[in-house]
């Protein structure tokens, strides 16, 4: 067992990184809507949690919202809250027992939730340096040690094993203990072998090509079903963890190229099930490209956590440019303006978010309304990490003496280097507007290097230092990359960034195309009729009517009209949307629903129907109904 892998990146604690902007304003909409009212409303993580002692829930839903909740109460300085949250963590130092274990009685012998607390108080110890932290994180590992070989982990917690080795990592770099090196070779061991799965991928088509769920669950026992269709190995959620597992191991051991795993699963996911918004499709379990199918909302902010974890560990730029993506579509299209309602499953083509039958592998018909708890309430509980854990993933220390804007986003940095404070506000309206700008408001730093990614889908970007241009790139090769801005910054210094924001397109399932700009996706502006169904606990469902026509094919390689405003008070807004592109499409009267959902995409070019129309496109995060991948046809055609 050897270190060999040293982080290439770190990021910054917690109070290091402020929101500023557009970005503060989603964060204070999010507290004000389910994160901020969770706890006096649903039961699973108030007052009767049995990781308050109570006799509520008691495996991973309490852990799940304070992941969540601790890190948002902490960037608004929200006391309320953070004392909510505290009480949780007061609890949980406090049920430490003799062994070792913690948490509920209750849940004892379950291993997986307990992976998810150490997660909140690691974020609770960047916070507070709280002294009983550490040595709660010996005993437990001590625990595991002796534990383990007699009880192994299983399920849940062995496909889930690279969050614990996040945990157990993070201890490394703070304390040494010699047990580690064997509780890491055991759990490696014990682990469902993802680093075999994104190797050599089986997953090639959905899983209900392979498995029909309602038949073959009655004739085998859970456990055995399980086995049989490798349930956890093709769970969305699963795999998206599993991205940080090799990422992990690369830490421990140097016996593979573990950066070439992690890049291989990503891209064989993508390949196989992968959707314009950058998610991965799973209904629950890996559901094909299809846009269609659904992409479930647990597994979008846990691919964001892995993919910090992987920026990391590897440092490549790939990784933010899909953070972003994931960041700026999939998850506020998931999830509606006010941040009191949340889908199960969101969908790429989605036309009708209604209570009805849909081609989902097992998820229930309640899977793409927006509500309380639709389907299931891991989402419920586990959504509130997205953007909170976002806010983290923006800056990263190479050095002592080089930082890196990787991420972009409105926020303030506030740290040390070179043993002097360094203040730098990042300002900007991105990802709607192309420009950057960093006001370094406090800086004597004569050998820091200032360092920033540019995104994979720029070909072309000037950077300025106080008015003169430092950095120009022109037809650059789309691959992403990391540069050095300058050497030495000092307080007052000005340095901005312009990329080149192309309206572009790419090819998806049937050849369909979807169009980008940046790192957003674009998608059809459709009317919408939203009619509340049911209210629980104050939080109504409601079921999303179109009231116009959605089954439009656009032009091969359309020509574009943007119209771009402001970012307002709600970033991700349907009424006032900071861009919209205007173009042209012709109805496509064959395409049609097909089990409540927009019907298979025929293969493109097509022969399309009616007249041209003009249509516009808007911020796919801005939607809640929307076609995102269009057919389309040749200009000859029209």
């Amino acid at each position: 067992m050897s270190n060999k892998n040293e982080k290439r990146l770190h990021t910054f604690s917690i109070p290091e990184v402020k929101p500023e902007g557009w970005l503060k304003r989603q964060l204070e909409i999010q507290m004000q809507g389910l994160t901020g009212k969770l706890f006096d409303i649903w039961d699973s993580v108030g007052s009767y949690s049995g990781w308050l002692g109570g006799t509520g829930e008691n495996w991973e839903r309490a852990p799940y919202y304070l992941d969540g909740l601790l890190p948002l109460s902490c960037y608004l300085e929200d006391k309320e809250h953070w004392d909510i949250a505290c009480r949780f963590v007061e609890w949980t130092l406090g049920s430490q027992d003799e062994e070792g274990n913690f948490g509920p009685v209750a849940s004892k012998e379950d291993y997986w939730s307990r992976f998810v607390m150490l997660k909140v108080l690691i974020q609770y110890y960047e916070i507070k340096k709280d002294s009983r932290v550490l040595p709660f994180f010996d005993r437990y590992f001590q625990y595991l040690y002796k534990k383990i070989p007699q009880v192994p982990m299983k399920q849940w917690s062995s496909a889930r094993i690279g969050d614990l080795l996040y945990c157990i990592q993070w201890y490394c770099e703070r304390e040494e203990r010699s047990y580690i090196p064997a509780l890491v070779e055991m759990l490696r061991k014990q682990a469902l072998d993802w680093v075999d799965i994104f190797t050599d991928f089986p997953f090639t088509r959905p899983a209900g090509y392979y498995y029909d769920w309602n038949k073959e669950y009655t004739h085998f026992s859970w456990e055995d079903y399980h086995d049989t269709m490798k349930y956890h190995a093709n769970h969305i959620v699963n795999v998206t963890m599993g991205f940080k597992y090799p990422a992990m191991l690369s830490y421990f051991f140097d016996d593979l190229d573990y950066e070439a795993v992690s890049l291989a699963g990503m891209e064989s996911a993508d390949k196989y099930h992968g959707v314009a918004s950058g998610a991965v499709n799973g209904d629950e379990h890996l559901s094909g490209n299809n846009p269609s199918q659904g992409a479930e909302l647990c597994s979008i902010v846990e691919y964001m956590f892995s993919l910090q974890t992987m920026l990391e560990a590897f440092g490549l730029p790939c990784f933010a440019d899909k953070m972003e993506r994931l960041a700026y579509n999939a998850l506020p299209a998931t999830i509606t303006e006010d941040f009191m309602a949340h889908q199960y499953v969101q969908q790429a083509n989605q036309v009708l978010v209604s209570k009805a039958k849909r081609n989902w592998f097992n998820n229930n018909e309640e899977s793409n309304m927006f509500g309380l708890e639709p389907n299931f309430g891991c989402c419920t509980a586990n959504m509130h990490q997205g953007w909170p854990k976002f806010v983290k993933s923006l800056w990263y220390r190479e050095s002592d003496s080089e930082v890196v804007s990787m991420v972009f986003a409105p926020c303030r940095l506030e740290t040390e280097a070179e043993g002097k404070k360094l203040c730098i506000r990042e300002e900007t309206e991105y990802p709607f507007k192309e420009k950057i700008t960093y006001h370094v408001e406090e800086a004597s730093h004569d050998g820091l290097e200032f360092k920033i990614r540019i995104p994979g889908w720029c070909s072309a970007c000037k950077i300025y230092k106080n008015g003169i241009c430092v950095k120009e790139v022109k037809n650059r090769e789309k691959t992403g990359d990391v540069v050095s801005v300058c050497r030495g910054i000092r307080t007052g210094d000005k340095i901005e960034a312009e990329f080149s924001m192309e309206i572009e397109t790419s090819h998806w399932f049937h050849n369909s195309v979807a169009v980008e700009r940046g790192p957003l996706v674009y998608a059809l502006d459709m009317k919408e009729r939203w009619e509340a169904v049911r209210e629980v606990a104050g939080v109504r469902d409601y079921e999303v009517y179109p009231e116009s026509d959605w089954n439009y094919a656009l032009e091969e390689n359309p020509s574009f009209e943007m119209q771009a405003g402001r970012v307002g008070v709600v970033p991700f807004s349907k009424e006032h949307p900071p861009i919209r592109l205007k173009t042209r499409g012709r109805r496509l009267d064959s395409w049609k629903l097909e089990d409540n959902s927009a019907g298979t995409l025929p293969v493109s070019p097509i022969s399309p129907d009616g007249t041209e129309e003009e249509i516009t496109l808007i911020p796919y995060g801005c939607t809640k109904l929307r076609v995102t991948q269009f057919p389309w046809y040749k200009k000859e055609d029209k």
